[in-house]
């Protein structure tokens, strides 16, 4: 893994949040999404979401690209069948979302 650690204290404030952690385990699948893609999963309104991904942004845990994708680095993805992802502090098995 290139990227840097993420804190587990970071860790357990983004993910601590079951809108947070169902995100986490739809982009582990190693697609990125845009915003009203994950909404329509995660199954919220766009604007209460997209405070969540912000909380996910600024923890290092997801990226967004110009197109406005959100996206898991491919540095901590390690494997997209999995969805296993390594933040460096720690490795989580995020199994397939349901």
């Amino acid at each position: 893994m290139s990227e840097t650690p993420i804190s587990m204290t970071a860790l357990a404030s983004a993910l601590g949040n079951p809108v947070r952690w169902r995100a986490l385990q739809e982009l582990a699948a190693g697609e990125p999404l845009l915003t009203i893609e994950l909404c329509e999963r995660v199954g919220m309104v766009q604007n209460t979401f997209s405070r969540h991904m912000k909380v996910l942004l600024a923890a290092g845990v997801v990226t967004q690209n110009r197109a406005g994708q959100y996206a898991i680095p491919a540095g901590r993805l390690v494997s997209k069948e999995e969805r296993v992802v390594d933040f460096g502090t720690c490795l989580l098995r995020l199994g397939g979302a349901k």
